[in-house]
């Protein structure tokens, strides 16, 4: 009578760390599904990054397959019967279920505490989505109109280091920049006109108008003699 051999102990022994090794693979996959990447910034609780944190949160949560959750394109299945679903359709519910629960993970990364208590209880993430652009739209309107009103309303202080006010003028617009909000050229130039003592703005006015704003910031360093007395102040 013959028997089967029984199985090596290095065939069991490589059997099981390639299972080992799949489940941690397995793992990792699904730990990095629920993580955004580090470009998805957190939703400002003033609203003031709505328009970049949208866009960027869309793009993210697309790329990893749920974005169907959010805009509702991908609701539960149904079972044909509810009593006595098929094992098919419990499968596919699960599955979004499964998938429902990611997405609601992936919204609460990037959400103020205020935020998050503020939609907990809506149970679907296209609902809690819903009422975070409805909120969030009107609050970022409103804050992106205030911090524009006060960029163009900037003024170099008086006796101020008029190159160093010009440099954080600078910055201040590439940050604007990072939440969305584009300060455009001929804004630019006026808010620049304007913020400068008089002598300056005056002189700026008359002779660089038509200028772009990036050659009315260089000519800061111009030594021709006609403006020497004027740009020994910056």
């Amino acid at each position: 009578m013959s028997t089967t051999p029984a199985a090596a102990p290095e065939a069991i022994s490589h059997a099981s760390s390639l299972a080992t090794s799949t489940s941690v693979v397995s793992a990792a996959s699904t730990s990095l599904s629920d993580q955004l990447p580090g470009s998805v910034p957190k939703l400002d609780p003033t609203g003031l990054n709505w328009a970049i944190f949208s866009v960027r949160f869309q793009d993210a949560v697309e790329a990893k397959g749920f974005w169907g959750h959010f805009d509702g394109s991908e609701p539960c299945p149904t079972a044909a019967n509810a009593e006595e679903p098929t094992a098919e359709e419990t499968t596919k519910i699960n599955q979004w279920k499964k998938e429902e629960r990611s997405a609601k993970s992936l919204l609460t990364q990037k959400l103020p505490d205020s935020a998050l208590m503020h939609v907990h209880t809506k149970l679907t993430v296209k609902e809690r989505w819903d009422a975070i652009a409805a909120e969030y739209t009107e609050k970022g309107a409103f804050a992106q109109t205030e911090m524009r009103a006060k960029f163009l309303g900037m003024k170099c202080p008086d006796k101020g280091n008029v190159r160093e006010f010009l440099d954080s003028l600078c910055v201040k617009k590439e940050e604007l920049a990072t939440v969305g909000m584009q300060i455009d050229d001929k804004d630019y130039r006026s808010t620049i006109i304007s913020s400068l003592p008089i002598p300056l703005a005056n002189f700026c006015h008359d002779h660089n108008y038509d200028m772009t704003c990036d050659k009315l910031l260089a000519r800061r360093k111009t030594k021709t003699r006609k403006c020497k007395a004027i740009y020994i102040h910056l």
